[in-house]
């Protein structure tokens, strides 16, 4: 048997086990096969997992990654990881961090929302708060802060990304619920890492980085063993580094053969992980990940999702002051429907560093020879 959240669920699936509704009583009889009609009824009641019999295409599909998974199977076991669990002040300090982060995130500022930004906001915390509300799930928030802040701030980003991903591909509130929680917790394998090699402030050598490639394989299996956890949100965990032209691991799927919630989290991973520092190197400017994104399409990425999720990014968000290709200095004044590298912007002080009293609009978009090199710093 396997639990699963209603997204998941199709017509002719079996019920392994009863479902009850809030007042005990039963709904639906063990054993049950769903229709369409069922299925509905379910969303309506805002039951979020139900437990099936497991099918042969299932089990044939956990076969795979069980027997792939093996492969590089991880010969250690953290010895401070229920010490971590049991901190009751990092939960404590996690659950408040996630709690304010829909709130606070800088990062709204870098991203164009297609629809109204208060009601994203509204389901985008409501999810997070549902996260911070399981003991379980708290307990791998709190493990993850405590063995690096960077790893915590990074998994923020990509489950706000990824929800923003969702909700433009028109997803309702249940199937945003597990790919957040699939992004959100898709690097929680780092955790059970030697911290020598997640924290190294140096390129790995190759059989370091055979080591780091298994905290997909790791991910899966803490996420899996969690009832809390349905099945595809821990499949992130797995195949978040799988990549179009199969060259990703740990199972070298190809295109659409990868799930979709897994491609959603891979672009969102990749994006943050170029935007932000590491304990080996500085970040990337934005720029330099956007044109890295744009590089890989249908080679690491399909076009049509890296459109989409660029569709959605500000690098240059209002009121940041940048340097010129003409050796300018200007202020960015309107980003809104305008190509992501050529927003509207006032220019402020002229190349031969003169200052300009009244700034100027320049429209980058008609001004081909012209570009942004870089943030200014005043």
């Amino acid at each position: 048997m396997r639990t699963v959240g209603i997204a998941e669920l199709r017509p002719g699936d079996r019920l392994g086990k009863p479902v009850l509704g809030n007042n005990g009583i039963v709904m639906l009889e063990a054993g049950t096969v769903l229709t369409e009609q069922y299925i509905s009824r379910l969303r309506a009641l805002s039951v979020k997992y139900v437990t099936l019999s497991a099918s042969p295409a299932y089990d044939a599909l956990g076969d795979e990654i069980k027997n792939r998974a093996s492969e590089t199977a991880i010969s250690w076991e953290r010895p401070d990881i229920q010490a971590m669990k049991n901190d009751a002040k990092a939960r404590e300090e996690a659950i408040k961090l996630v709690a304010e982060y829909a709130d606070r995130s800088l990062m709204v500022e870098q991203i164009v929302l297609p629809f109204p930004e208060e009601g994203f906001r509204k389901r985008y915390r409501d999810i997070l708060r549902e996260i911070a509300r399981q003991p379980a799930l708290t307990e791998e928030l709190g493990v993850m802060m405590l063995t690096d802040r960077i790893l915590f701030e990074h998994a923020l980003n990509v489950s706000l990304c990824a929800s923003v991903l969702g909700t433009v591909r028109g997803f309702d509130q249940s199937k945003l619920y597990e790919l957040t929680l699939g992004a959100l917790f898709s690097d929680i394998g780092m955790t059970r890492l030697p911290v020598n090699l997640t924290k190294a402030k140096r390129e790995l050598n190759e059989s370091e980085m055979k080591i780091l490639r298994q905290h997909t394989s790791e991910g899966y299996r803490v996420l899996k063993g969690m009832k809390e956890v349905p099945h595809l949100s821990a499949q992130c965990a797995l195949l978040h580094h799988e990549r179009y032209r199969g060259s990703g691991y740990p199972l070298g799927m190809k295109q659409e053969d990868i799930p979709e919630y897994a491609r959603i989290v891979a672009i969102s991973d990749v994006y943050n992980a170029l935007g932000s520092p590491r304990h080996h190197r500085n970040a990337y400017g934005p720029a330099e990940a956007i044109e890295y994104l744009f590089a890989s399409g249908n080679y690491d990425f399909e076009s049509d999702l890296i459109k989409s999720f660029l569709n959605q990014i500000i690098i240059y968000p209002v009121s940041t002051n940048v340097r010129l290709s003409s050796g300018q200095l200007a202020t960015v004044t309107e980003t809104q429907g305008r190509p992501i590298q050529r927003p509207l912007v006032h220019v402020y002080r002229e190349a031969d560093g003169k200052i300009v009293e009244v700034p100027y609009p320049l429209e980058l978009r008609t001004k081909a020879n012209v570009v942004i090199m870089e943030k200014a710093g005043e």
